[in-house]
């Protein structure tokens, strides 16, 4: 087996089991009432029975895996036949960040029930605005697919248009990302959370506006 197969079939399974290991450790530990959802102050303002937890985990791994196959395997189905395996490697990069993330957030949670409190919010909000960022690096090479992108009717009807539209996406979102992260390591908690939306809700409206100019303009000539 080649080592890129072999690193592809056993990554996630190792990644995604790493949280459940500690799920194990810290099971004995954990209250039987826990902390389920918090608010934006970082305290509980939801409770659950302890086996919750489990629960909340498959979800989180299903959804890693699910994704992470998706995505490693785009190429079979998507139906716009263009990648092939060899050019579908933005993919699988974006895959392997996926499943690092998805771990990463599982610990969080877990971190978070076993001592009914978050800490350490500005370091996952950090980490997902790198994730931001280094999908934004990719985004220009992203070809049209049903699957990841700016998945727009008049993206996927036109190839310039959706090439264009993830050139500037890809710029927006590495430059949101980068800015997101600095600001999640030096804003307060209740600040940052209503900055992180109100940025990335606006690295997602300027590439969907830029492609819905192109596409009108295109009704003209």
């Amino acid at each position: 087996m080649k080592p890129s197969k072999f690193f592809g079939l056993f990554f996630p399974f190792v990644m995604l089991g790493i949280p459940w290991i500690y799920l194990a450790y810290i099971w004995n530990d954990l209250p039987q009432t826990v902390a389920t959802h918090f608010g934006m102050n970082g305290s509980p303002d939801k409770y659950g029975d302890k086996s919750e937890v489990i629960v909340i985990m498959l979800v989180l791994t299903v959804a890693g895996m699910v994704t992470y196959l998706l995505l490693q395997n785009l190429y079979k189905i998507d139906p716009k036949k263009k990648y092939t395996e060899s050019t579908s490697v933005v993919m699988k990069k974006i895959s392997v960040v996926v499943i690092l993330l998805v771990s990463f957030i599982s610990f969080f949670i877990l971190h978070s029930m076993l001592h009914s409190k978050i800490t350490g919010l500005p370091l996952l909000f950090c980490g997902i605005s790198l994730f931001l960022a280094y999908t934004g690096n990719l985004m220009h090479s992203i070809k049209p697919n049903y699957f990841a992108g700016i998945r727009l009717p008049w993206t996927l009807e036109n190839e310039d248009n959706w090439r264009k539209t993830h050139q500037l996406a890809s710029k927006v979102w590495f430059a949101g990302g980068i800015l997101l992260a600095i600001l999640s390591l030096l804003l307060n908690t209740e600040i940052l959370i209503i900055i992180f939306l109100i940025i990335v809700s606006v690295m997602v409206a300027i590439p969907v506006i830029y492609s819905y100019i192109i596409y009108k303009k295109s009704l003209h000539n």
